[in-house]
């Protein structure tokens, strides 16, 4: 892919281990990159986020150093309990204006919240269908801002 390159994002999980996630990033400057793919690992990144990343000779790679500039765009990971809502779940998230992408074999959907987009109609799909055990969720990278409460109890 030209103009583009894989930056590397290291942090540790909840276990207290490292996890390692490649994102790929449009090159717009030296060691500036943008953010092109929604993350599945790293935390606090979003679609669009401009970030600076250090060069390392001896793995020949990128690696995530610090923010340039958020996008304001939300990150959540879905984890599903079964496939099979999978693809439905993409559809409407989409209607909604969500970008998805899709890690099948664990069962994760990615899902980028634009920063125009009401987070708050997102919210509440989202907890529906955690209350309907169909999956959790986290928001990994949460810009917008949430003031509504909703209770399916």
């Amino acid at each position: 892919m030209e103009n583009q390159e894989r930056v590397f994002f290291v942090q540790k999980n909840k276990k207290g281990e490292f996890e390692t996630e490649s994102i790929w990033c449009s090159i717009i400057g030296e060691n500036q990159f943008k953010i092109d793919n929604i993350p599945f690992i790293a935390n606090r990144i979003a679609l669009d986020d401009i970030i600076l990343a250090e060069f390392d000779e001896n793995e020949n790679a990128y690696y995530f150093d610090d923010f340039v500039s958020i996008s304001g765009n939300t990150t959540i990971r879905l984890f599903f309990y079964e496939t099979n809502y999978i693809e439905d779940t993409r559809r409407i998230l989409s209607k909604y204006g969500c970008e998805t992408e899709v890690l099948l074999q664990k069962k994760i959907v990615a899902v980028n919240v634009p920063k125009q987009v009401d987070y708050s109609v997102i919210k509440h799909y989202l907890d529906n269908g955690e209350f309907k055990n169909k999956w959790i969720y986290e928001e990994s990278c949460l810009a917008h801002n949430i003031d509504t409460a909703i209770d399916f109890g």
